[in-house]
Protein backbone atom coordinates (compact mmCIF):
# COMPACT_ATOMS: atom_id res chain seq x y z
CA UNK A 1 0.00 0.00 0.00
CA UNK A 2 1.27 3.50 -0.50
CA UNK A 3 1.90 4.23 3.33
CA UNK A 4 4.38 0.79 3.23
CA UNK A 5 3.02 0.16 6.27
CA UNK A 6 -0.79 -1.14 5.96
CA UNK A 7 -1.11 -4.31 3.71
CA UNK A 8 -2.67 -4.18 0.61
CA UNK A 9 -2.66 -2.33 -2.79
CA UNK A 10 -4.00 0.76 -3.68
CA UNK A 11 -7.71 0.28 -4.01
CA UNK A 12 -7.23 -0.44 -0.30
CA UNK A 13 -5.61 2.75 0.59
CA UNK A 14 -8.37 4.36 -1.43
CA UNK A 15 -10.46 2.42 0.47
CA UNK A 16 -9.52 4.13 2.73
CA UNK A 17 -10.61 7.70 1.91
CA UNK A 18 -14.06 6.58 1.70
CA UNK A 19 -16.07 9.28 4.13
CA UNK A 20 -16.76 7.90 7.75
CA UNK A 21 -19.88 6.38 7.87
CA UNK A 22 -21.15 6.38 4.67
CA UNK A 23 -24.02 3.67 4.07
CA UNK A 24 -22.88 2.47 0.79
CA UNK A 25 -19.28 1.05 2.33
CA UNK A 26 -20.60 -1.58 4.17
CA UNK A 27 -23.68 -2.20 1.29
CA UNK A 28 -20.79 -2.67 -1.36
CA UNK A 29 -18.80 -5.07 1.17
CA UNK A 30 -22.19 -7.08 1.96
CA UNK A 31 -22.85 -7.13 -1.93
CA UNK A 32 -19.27 -8.95 -2.46
CA UNK A 33 -19.56 -11.27 0.43
CA UNK A 34 -22.87 -12.17 -0.87
CA UNK A 35 -22.23 -13.12 -4.63
CA UNK A 36 -18.47 -14.86 -2.81
CA UNK A 37 -20.69 -16.80 -0.63
CA UNK A 38 -23.33 -17.88 -3.96
CA UNK A 39 -20.04 -18.85 -6.00
CA UNK A 40 -20.68 -16.13 -8.39
CA UNK A 41 -17.40 -14.06 -7.60
CA UNK A 42 -15.23 -13.88 -11.02
CA UNK A 43 -12.49 -12.00 -8.85
CA UNK A 44 -9.65 -13.67 -6.83
CA UNK A 45 -10.23 -13.00 -3.77
CA UNK A 46 -6.81 -11.25 -3.83
CA UNK A 47 -8.77 -8.52 -5.90
CA UNK A 48 -11.85 -7.88 -3.23
CA UNK A 49 -10.30 -4.50 -2.86
CA UNK A 50 -10.49 -3.82 -6.36
CA UNK A 51 -13.94 -4.79 -6.77
CA UNK A 52 -14.84 -3.01 -3.29
CA UNK A 53 -13.50 0.24 -3.94
CA UNK A 54 -15.15 0.11 -8.24
CA UNK A 55 -18.41 -1.32 -7.02
CA UNK A 56 -18.30 1.76 -3.88
CA UNK A 57 -17.46 4.22 -6.67
CA UNK A 58 -20.02 2.73 -9.13
CA UNK A 59 -22.79 3.95 -7.17
CA UNK A 60 -21.75 7.24 -6.49
CA UNK A 61 -23.51 10.74 -7.90
CA UNK A 62 -21.14 10.39 -11.17
CA UNK A 63 -20.71 6.78 -11.50
CA UNK A 64 -17.56 4.38 -12.70
CA UNK A 65 -14.93 7.86 -11.71
CA UNK A 66 -11.62 6.77 -11.98
CA UNK A 67 -9.98 6.65 -8.21
CA UNK A 68 -8.05 10.23 -9.31
CA UNK A 69 -11.09 12.00 -10.41
CA UNK A 70 -13.55 10.50 -7.41
CA UNK A 71 -10.36 12.05 -4.89
CA UNK A 72 -10.89 15.59 -7.44
CA UNK A 73 -14.73 15.41 -7.29
CA UNK A 74 -15.00 14.89 -3.37
CA UNK A 75 -16.75 11.77 -3.60
CA UNK A 76 -13.92 10.15 -1.48
CA UNK A 77 -12.09 12.02 1.36
CA UNK A 78 -8.70 14.02 0.89
CA UNK A 79 -8.69 15.50 4.00
CA UNK A 80 -8.30 12.46 6.44
CA UNK A 81 -5.17 11.83 8.28
CA UNK A 82 -4.27 8.66 6.11
CA UNK A 83 -4.37 11.31 2.37
CA UNK A 84 -2.42 13.89 4.64
CA UNK A 85 0.55 11.93 5.59
CA UNK A 86 0.89 10.03 1.90
CA UNK A 87 1.09 13.59 0.81
CA UNK A 88 3.44 15.27 2.85
CA UNK A 89 5.51 12.03 2.32
CA UNK A 90 5.40 12.44 -1.20
CA UNK A 91 6.12 16.49 -1.00
CA UNK A 92 9.09 15.79 1.04
CA UNK A 93 10.11 13.01 -1.68
CA UNK A 94 9.68 15.41 -4.53
CA UNK A 95 10.93 18.39 -2.77
CA UNK A 96 13.81 17.10 -1.77
CA UNK A 97 14.52 15.04 -5.31
CA UNK A 98 14.39 18.10 -6.61
CA UNK A 99 16.00 20.35 -4.58
CA UNK A 100 18.79 17.46 -4.86
CA UNK A 101 18.72 17.72 -8.49
CA UNK A 102 18.75 21.41 -8.87
CA UNK A 103 22.10 21.31 -6.66
CA UNK A 104 23.91 19.72 -9.45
Amino acid sequence: MPDNRLPGMLESFVACLIPDGDPLDLRARDCLRQIECDGLNRYRLIHRPKAFIHTWLAWQENPGLPMGQAITAQALNHNKVLAATFMGWLNCLFVRTGDELSSQ
